[in-house]
């Protein structure tokens, strides 16, 4: 990314530290939410497949609306509508969390709206890399955004199960708001950057 200036290579480092939180609490919940549903929430096995399937849907609605709003109220500043998506995020996770189990509705809602926000900012942060490097390193800035992604696995999967077969699952959703909290100050940390990186390329 030799092409981008310094401070566009500051923040797509930054997005994609942020990527990593992003991904992780999106990987925990589809590797773990029927566990998690099944023995936290003590929800049926058939119907916490559901309620995973429903975190989907309402995250591509996220995804839709992510969009939409970076566009129109932030003007086109994605990390600005990605902060405020994990900040959402992580109280609709808390909310999750504190809901009594017996409470289907609740809880259904809470897992949605957490699906809804979390999805947000994992479709953005490719798209913000590749405007703040321009045409001449968006490939490889979107690429390191992945690399970030898809390495939260080691997290969500193998680092969230010892936590919980260690602490329990109050533990799990502990760490998930760390996780969370720490995407949201990451994208806060990169608050003023452009919505491109084409001008400071002129």
């Amino acid at each position: 990314m030799r092409a981008c200036s310094w401070w566009s290579v500051w923040y797509i480092w930054l997005i994609s530290l942020a990527n990593f939180s992003v991904y992780t609490v999106r990987y925990a919940v589809l590797d773990w939410g029927p566990t998690l549903l099944t023995q936290a929430k003590h929800v049926e096995l058939a119907h916490a497949g559901w309620m995973v399937a429903a975190f989907e849907l309402a995250g591509l609605v996220g995804m839709l609306s992510c969009g939409w709003l970076t566009d129109r109220v932030f003007g086109g500043r994605g990390i600005r509508a990605c902060f405020f998506y994990m900040v959402l995020a992580g109280l609709s996770i808390l909310l999750f969390w504190k809901a009594p189990g017996e409470s289907r509705i609740l809880n259904t809602l809470f897992l949605c709206a957490s699906g809804f926000f979390i999805y947000g900012p994992q479709a953005l942060v490719g798209i913000i890399a590749a405007n703040l490097a321009t045409k001449r390193a968006a490939a490889s800035a979107s690429g390191l955004t992945g690399l970030f992604g898809y390495a939260s696995t080691l997290l969500s999967g193998w680092g969230l199960g010892w936590l919980v077969e260690a602490h329990g699952w109050n533990a799990g959703f502990a760490g998930m708001l760390v996780i969370t909290a720490i995407g949201a100050v990451l994208f806060l940390l990169g608050w003023n950057a452009k919505a491109d990186g084409y001008a400071e390329a002129r």
